[in-house]
């Protein structure tokens, strides 16, 4: 835990006092006075700290012997904890599941990331069932849910601003707002992505669980753009044993494509609206997640990668040869991984000029007929006799 910017220690006729300033005092949070002790811990908390690490030092500090131990402790928990309910005190980022108070529900693998959902069971989509795995020592993802208001509102630099997500950065961690969700009331995302905390409103219906299943999409791929994985909005069918992404803008016709593929050839589709890359030992493959839109498919296995085809309606059929920038350029546009800073941008660079060098990438002009499988089909076949 550590002190909240949002109280400030001052005195008033000689008497120290937390006051609330910004947010706090447009959500009423009161005045706190504050004996010696409770001056000495505060500048403690300046820095993070766990409840031991203050025991210790203010036994010390006033050198207490063992037979005090255990009322000290239950001072400083008594002062740590009514700070903590008003919001002068943030919690810190669980280090370990054993720290988080919500039940467990259970832990799922997706794309060699363990995430576990910690809540209530009506919370999660059944979407997740096929990635069930055994719940490990330790998760590389924390998911909570809460069904408490937060103690404050969060504060801090506004990084995104769209009709249905804001996303505040502070400190240490993200706060994330979902205006049209209505039952979800924001959202906390460790900096280092592994641990989130979500802020909800019950019952959960079938509209509060599809807004948690999207919004829990979000903060997984902020880990696995970490993890050197991004997601690209496309529609992809299996191949002579590669996976190979048809992307464009929604209502390009992803879907329409990939079924005359089905159609024809009857090439299994992976997953209908969204794939996750990356570079596995020298070779380009995309993950199974399961996020796909509206489409319903999805699949759990990773595939080689072969090609990304970004679709452009036309009035006829034409393969369209990109330049090395325009393949990169393209494929960058077409991720929905965050890119939120600098930092998020250079590690999508990385993982799109490593990936364009590893498969095909081309434009198709099409129709929305059987020709203009054929079309990519025959520049598929002619890349895969040369590679």
């Amino acid at each position: 835990m550590k002190r909240n910017n949002c109280y400030e220690l001052k005195k008033i006729a000689d008497i120290p006092y937390l006051l609330p300033i910004g947010q706090m005092i447009a959500d009423h949070k009161h005045s706190i006075r504050l004996n010696e002790t409770g001056v000495y811990l505060w500048d403690l908390l300046k820095e993070e700290r766990t409840l031991d690490d203050l025991i210790f030092s203010c036994s010390r500090y006033y050198t207490l012997d063992d037979s005090k131990a255990m009322q000290l402790k239950k001072d400083i928990t008594h002062f740590t904890d009514s700070l903590m309910a008003v919001g002068a005190l943030l919690p810190s980022t669980p280090p370990e599941i054993s720290d988080i108070k919500s039940p467990f529900y259970k832990c799922f693998e997706i794309a060699g990331i363990k995430c576990g959902f910690w809540g209530p069971a009506d919370a999660f989509s059944d979407a997740f069932a096929p990635f069930l795995c055994e719940r490990p020592s330790r998760c590389d993802l924390c998911i909570e849910i809460l069904t408490t208001p937060p103690r404050m509102r969060g504060n801090g630099r506004l990084l995104l601003r769209d009709p249905e997500l804001f996303i505040i950065e502070a400190t240490d961690h993200y706060i994330l707002l979902f205006p049209t969700a209505s039952q979800i009331l924001e959202a906390y995302l460790a900096k280092d992505g592994n641990y989130a905390r979500f802020y909800c409103i019950p019952p959960f219906n079938d509209g509060l669980r599809e807004d948690l299943f999207h919004a829990f999409r979000l903060i997984y791929l902020y880990l696995a753009e970490k993890h050197q994985m991004a997601a690209l909005h496309s529609a992809s069918i299996l191949y002579k044993g590669r996976a190979w992404l048809f992307s464009a803008p929604s209502g390009t016709g992803k879907s329409t494509h990939t079924n005359l593929w089905k159609t024809l050839l009857r090439t299994p589709v992976i997953n209908g609206d969204l794939n996750l890359l990356t570079i596995k030992d020298g070779r380009a493959v995309i993950h199974g997640i399961p996020w796909c839109g509206t489409s319903g498919i999805y699949d759990t296995h990773t595939y080689p990668l072969g090609g990304i085809i970004l679709l452009k309606r036309s009035e006829k059929d034409l393969v369209e040869l990109l330049t090395e920038d325009q393949k990169q350029l393209l494929v960058l546009q077409r991720l929905i991984s965050p890119a939120w800073d600098k930092h998020f941008l250079s590690r999508n660079l990385e993982l799109t000029n490593a990936l364009v060098k590893n498969i095909l990438v081309c434009r198709l002009l099409c129709t929305p007929k059987m020709s203009s499988v054929e079309t990519i089909k025959a520049q598929i076949d002619a890349y895969l006799k040369h590679s």
